[in-house]
Parts: C-alpha cells; sequence; structure tokens
C-alpha cells in the first residue's frame, strides 16, 4: 500500500516538473514589449491626464482639447472635489518650450507651471506648495 501511494506522488511530481518546463517554453526574454509600449501615449501628445494629489491622496481627470498648429490649448477639469482649487480654475495650458508648460485660469492669471517628469506626464514645479503629477494616459 504504501509502495503505491510513493508511486503515485512521484508520478505527480514528475507531471507537474514537466509541465512547469513546457508551459515556460518560447516565453519571451527580457526587452522592451512593443505591443505594450506602443500603447502608452507621449506626455506631449496625450489629451487626458490623470491629476494625482499626492499630499491628499486625491485624483482627478482633466482633459486637454489640443488645437493643431498652436501651442495654447483649451483645459477641461473634470469633477475634481478635493483637489486644491487651482487645480478647478485651470483653462488653459500653454506649451512654453520643450518640456514646460503654463497652466493659467480664464483671465490668464498664471495658476501653475509644469515639468516634464521621467514617467508619462508632467510634475507641477510652481508653485512649490503644490505636490501635483498630470499622468498621461
Amino acid at each position: 500500500m504504501m509502495r503505491s501511494y510513493a508511486y503515485w506522488i512521484n508520478g505527480a511530481v514528475v507531471l507537474g516538473v514537466t509541465g512547469m518546463v513546457a508551459m515556460s517554453y518560447g516565453n519571451a526574454g527580457p526587452g522592451i514589449d512593443p505591443m505594450t509600449t506602443a500603447s502608452v501615449v507621449s506626455a506631449e501628445n496625450a489629451d487626458r491626464f490623470m491629476v494625482v494629489d499626492h499630499a491628499h491622496n486625491h485624483t482627478c481627470i482633466v482633459a486637454l482639447h489640443r488645437a493643431p498648429g498652436y501651442d495654447i490649448h483649451r483645459l477641461e477639469p473634470g469633477h475634481c472635489d478635493g483637489m486644491p482649487a487651482d487645480l478647478a480654475d485651470a483653462r488653459t495650458w500653454q506649451d512654453t518650450e520643450t518640456g514646460k508648460v503654463r497652466i493659467t485660469d480664464r483671465q490668464g492669471n498664471v495658476l501653475m507651471r509644469l515639468s516634464v517628469s521621467d514617467k508619462y506626464g508632467w510634475d507641477v514645479v510652481e508653485p512649490k506648495n503644490l505636490a501635483l503629477s498630470f499622468e498621461a494616459f
């Protein structure tokens, strides 16, 4: 009886190891996955951002309506309850130079300045008290 039990356990282990080896055969090696990276929008061409308030752990979505051929675009904050007031007042997005953005209100007053982050988005660099990032998606 004991011999039969050990025989079946050894057989199951051998089948399990064989299955694991067979399933891992053909897996892609390390490197860039072109399917995943092709679906990620660059920060310079994104038209939607998830704004993350790192100080209070809140998020909201803003839409950017780009006007081809212009460097000033309309910014439309979504439902941003609990986010800083500057974000609710934001109405224009202006590309000032490569990797730099200025966000203004309806009157043209600068609310915040952004710089390209090392991720897929932008970080607020001015004012310093806003811990916001705009992540493209």
